[in-house]
């Protein structure tokens, strides 16, 4: 992470399940010269190799919050950004802020459509076979990854900890809205694309949505346009 401080305003990307710091890798090449770029990590990847995957929800939200508190300068403006694990954890984060009276100015969710739609089987303890086959159905991996044995052995306890995460039963779906605004976007070809609009019912303040070509991972052949919307997005808070 980026302990320098600087003027320039701050953008916290938010991983998806099996992710780490690095999975925005284009991303945070197409905004670095803009914005000081935080990339929050779970345990159990990345540089937190070492340390045990967390298993609840309210656990992951608690240590990214930790991560973003330790970084955040509050003398410039911020926007948080997620992909689906990423999106999940960073509404409520969002909220969290808001109650520490330091919101961001933006919340792009990507590859989610909100909370309280989805309504999929967990599939964290299947059996291998049939548990890559439903990882590969959300269009995050490859047909290239599923030919080698070892890569999936590799990411395999990796996304069965994050899915276990999210479909741990003490989580609830979360009864709130934050003030904070939302934009939103999903692939065309996602299962829950149609019911984005659903993000509206979550905020008080604006919502825009937006369906783009592709699957869960359309954020792979388009993060130059991401890039453009948290530039067009924060452009515009710095020029009130």
């Amino acid at each position: 992470m980026n302990n320098v401080r600087s003027s320039k305003p701050q953008i916290f990307l938010l991983h998806y399940a099996g992710g780490d710091r690095n999975s925005f890798r284009p991303l945070i090449e197409e905004l670095q010269s803009q914005f000081q770029i935080e990339t929050p990590e779970l345990p159990g990847r990345g540089n937190r190799m070492s340390e045990p995957p967390l298993k609840d929800k309210q656990e992951a939200i608690a240590d990214i919050l930790i991560q973003i508190k330790r970084t955040r300068q509050k003398d410039v403006p911020y926007l948080i950004y997620g992909h689906s694990m990423g999106a999940i954890l960073g509404f409520e984060i969002c909220h969290a802020m808001e109650k520490e009276n330091d919101a961001p100015v933006h919340f792009v969710a990507t590859g989610y459509p909100g909370p309280g739609i989805k309504d999929t089987p967990p599939i964290a303890d299947l059996p291998k076979t049939e548990f890559f086959a439903e990882v590969r159905k959300l269009g995050g991996i490859s047909d290239e990854v599923m030919q080698y044995e070892e890569l999936l052995d590799f990411f395999e306890p990796l996304l069965r900890g994050d899915f276990g995460l999210l479909e741990n039963k003490n989580n609830q779906i979360p009864d709130l809205k934050i003030q904070t605004p939302i934009y939103a976007v999903m692939g065309k070809s996602e299962k829950y694309a149609l019911n984005i609009r659903n993000w509206a019912k979550y905020t008080e303040a604006s919502c825009e949505c937006q369906i783009v070509n592709g699957n869960h991972f359309f954020i792979n052949q388009n993060f130059n346009y991401l890039a453009q919307v948290i530039k067009n997005l924060m452009n515009a808070v710095m020029a009130k």
